[in-house]
C-alpha cells in the first residue's frame, strides 16, 4: 500500500509561495474588475466581484490558520525532539563516565582484579560509544536532508556487495540476541546508480527497526528482485508488526509506532521518513505490508537510472 509522507520544510514553502501568489494574483484580477464595475455601474458584476473578494479574504484567513498550525506543531515537535536528544545522549555519557572514573580510580585492587575490572568495563564503554555513534549519524542524516544545499551523489555500484556489507554489521546485535539475518540476493541486475552511502542508510535504518521491533530472537530476511527497470530490496521480519493505524503515519516525521507495554524500544521517529525520502530523490518508492503480531516488510524499489526529484 502507498502510504502518507508528510512534506519537506522545503517543499511546503514551495507550496505556499505558489499558493500565496494564486492568491495575490486572483486578488489583483477581482479588484480590477470591482473598479471596472462601479465605474461602468455594472452592478452584477460588481456583486460577483465583491464575492469573490470577499471569499479570497476567508481564504487568505484559512490559508493563514493553516501557516500558524504548521508553525506550532512544528515547534512542538522539534521541542519533543530535542528533549530526547537530550535525554538519550545523558545515558550513555554518564555510562562511559562512570566506568572510566572506576577505571580510573587508583584504589582498584591490582592483578588479577583489575584486569577483571578492564573486561568488564571496556566492554560497556565500547557499546555505548557505538550507541552515541548511531545517534550522532541519525542527527546528521536528518539534518543534511533538510539542508537546502543537499544534494544526491550518483555513481554505479553493485548494490549485492553494499548490502552484505551492511548486514555484516548489523548481525553483531542481531547474533548477540540469539538472531539471524537470512541473505537471498538473487537479483541478476545488481549494478545500479546511485547515492550508495545514502541506500546504505535507507537499509541500515530499515534493518534496526526490524531488530528493535523484534520480540524475542530476530528472524530477519533480506531479499532481491529484478523489475522491469530497477531492483526491489525486500527486507521482512518476524517482529511485532504494526496497526493499521500506524502504517498511516509510519513515515511522518518524529513519528513512533506505539510499543505497548514495552519501554525498551528507542528511536527519533526520523529514519524512516528520511529513507522514504531519499528512495523518492531517486525516483523509486517504498511500501510496507504489516500485521499486528504477524511481523512487517519494507519492499524498497530503486530503479536502474535514477529519476532525481528534489
Amino acid at each position: 500500500m502507498r502510504l502518507f509522507v508528510d512534506y519537506s520544510p522545503k517543499r511546503r514553502r514551495n507550496i505556499l509561495w505558489a499558493v500565496f501568489t494564486v492568491i495575490i494574483i486572483l486578488l489583483a484580477v477581482t479588484i480590477a474588475i470591482l473598479f471596472i464595475s462601479v465605474f461602468k455601474s455594472n452592478y452584477i458584476l460588481l456583486t460577483v466581484s465583491g464575492i469573490a473578494l470577499i471569499l479570497l479574504i476567508v481564504l487568505t484567513y484559512i490559508l493563514g490558520i493553516i501557516i500558524s498550525h504548521w508553525q506550532y506543531y512544528a515547534e512542538s515537535t522539534r521541542n519533543d525532539f530535542t528533549n530526547n536528544i537530550v535525554h538519550e545522549i545523558k545515558t550513555p555519557i554518564t555510562v562511559i563516565s562512570l566506568a572510566c572514573e572506576l577505571l580510573l580510580d587508583k584504589n582498584l585492587e591490582d592483578k588479577p582484579t583489575r584486569e577483571e575490572q578492564v573486561e568488564s568495563y571496556l566492554p560497556i564503554i565500547a557499546s555505548e560509544t557505538e550507541r552515541l555513534k548511531k545517534m550522532v549519524d541519525i542527527f546528521l542524516q536528518h539534518s543534511r536532508i533538510n539542508s537546502s544545499h543537499f544534494a544526491l551523489n550518483i555513481e554505479q555500484f553493485d548494490i549485492h556487495q553494499m548490502i552484505s556489507h551492511v548486514v555484516e554489521s548489523s548481525e553483531i546485535l542481531v547474533r548477540n540476541s540469539g538472531g539471524v539475518i537470512n541473505r537471498h540476493l538473487s537479483a541478476t541486475n545488481n549494478m545500479i546508480e546511485a547515492d550508495q552511502l545514502q541506500i546504505a542508510n535507507v537499509i541500515t535504518n530499515i534493518l534496526d527497526n526490524a531488530v528493535k521491533y523484534s520480540d524475542g530472537a530476530p528472524e530477519i530476511s533480506v531479499t532481491t528482485a529484478d523489475t522491469h527497470n530497477g531492483i526491489v530490496v525486500k527486507i521482512s521480519d518476524k517482529g511485532i508488526g504494526m496497526s493499521k493505524n500506524a502504517l498511516e503515519h509510519i513515515f511522518e516525521n518524529f513519528y513512533r509506532v506505539p510499543t505497548g507495554d514495552r519501554h525498551d524500544v528507542k528511536g527519533y521517529g526520523i529514519g524512516l521518513n528520511y529513507a522514504l525520502r531519499i528512495v523518492q530523490m531517486h525516483g523509486g518508492d517504498i511500501k510496507v505490508h504489516s500485521e499486528l503480531g504477524k511481523g512487517s516488510e519494507f519492499d524498497i524499489f530503486l530503479p536502474m537510472h535514477p529519476k532525481i526529484r528534489k
